[in-house]
């Protein structure tokens, strides 16, 4: 069996797009020992390529690709039991017809003056007002037949297992958890949670997707069409993570990461001053910049191209 490198550049995330989830193995072979199932959504990096070929049928699609090692997380669902503790990262082998990069366009940026920023800004006004439910004895009976709940001590309720809609079962992996229940946003079909130094998680129970591409929902800020829109997270540090997502046929999906720390950013936004789309694919913002300089308020406005 034939290996190649990938080079620490390359360690970038990839998004498991198999809507049923996507099998792991010990080798790169479909008769090696399965050791777990990815579910969809996941992320993960490649840590060596192959050469070693595949290709299946699916949904009468041909689908050709090669076997690739992966490094994941076994959390927030328990997708491997390697050891008699789960552990917190794992590693195995998967067909890479499946996974897809999860950073799939770059932003544009410009620097602004705050004249010309003022004169192009406008206070957003959310045509959908967030809907949330925070009572947990509410939720249990609204989602009665998609998630089980666990009353942990000094935790509080957390989520036990969940059913998507495609019918697939998905057990959290509790021994790394310490998330406990915020509130349910219906019209996204999201639970949030919140850990220590009042980080955010996220659950879709829609296709079982997590914090990375599911978001805060109170982050949402709409393009004019709603084609595209500004998500975001708190991390539990001083900056909040941010990313754009694309309106498709089922939903909104992950398109590209945006803010401190990411290869997007092209500044070094950590929160947000303002906020504002100017259409449906542009958009302004302003934020403090401490990185070389004493808080100094900058002006960008960005595009996304595809």
């Amino acid at each position: 069996m034939s290996f190649l490198e990938v080079k620490s550049q390359d360690n970038e995330l990839f998004f498991i797009n198999a809507s049923t989830g996507l099998i792991i193995r010990e080798q790169a072979n479909s008769n090696s020992k399965r050791i777990g199932k990815l579910p969809y959504g996941s992320t993960v990096q490649v840590l060596k390529k192959t050469e070693v070929k595949k290709q299946i049928i699916d949904n009468n699609d041909t689908i050709n690709g090669t076997w690739v090692k992966i490094k994941y997380n076994n959390f927030p669902y328990i997708v491997s039991k390697l050891k008699s503790e789960y552990e917190y990262e794992e590693e195995g082998f998967v067909f890479n017809g499946f996974i897809e990069k999860l950073n799939k366009i770059k932003i544009d940026t410009k620097e602004l003056d705050s004249l010309k920023f003022n004169e192009l800004f406008r206070e957003y006004k959310s045509p959908i007002k967030t809907k949330k439910i925070t009572s947990i004895e509410k939720i249990k009976k609204l989602l009665a037949s998609k998630v089980k709940w666990k009353d942990i001590e000094y935790l509080g309720y957390t989520i036990d297992e969940i059913t998507l809609d495609n019918g697939q079962v998905l057990h959290i992996n509790q021994k790394n958890n310490d998330y406990s229940f915020v509130a349910y946003y219906p019209i996204e079909e999201i639970i949030l949670f919140e850990g220590g130094h009042t980080s955010d998680y996220s659950i879709s129970i829609k296709t079982g997707e997590s914090l990375e591409t599911v978001g805060n929902p109170e982050y949402i800020v709409e393009s004019p069409n709603k084609n595209f829109r500004l998500n975001g997270w708190f991390p539990g540090q001083e900056c909040s993570s941010y990313f754009f997502q694309e309106k498709t046929k089922k939903g909104y999906r992950y398109l590209v990461e945006f803010g401190w720390g990411s290869e997007n950013y092209g500044n070094n936004v950590c929160n947000f001053d303002k906020f504002c789309w100017i259409n449906d694919n542009e958009f302004i913002y302003s934020y403090m910049d401490y990185l070389g300089n004493s808080g100094v308020k900058k002006y960008f406005k960005g595009k996304i191209v595809k």
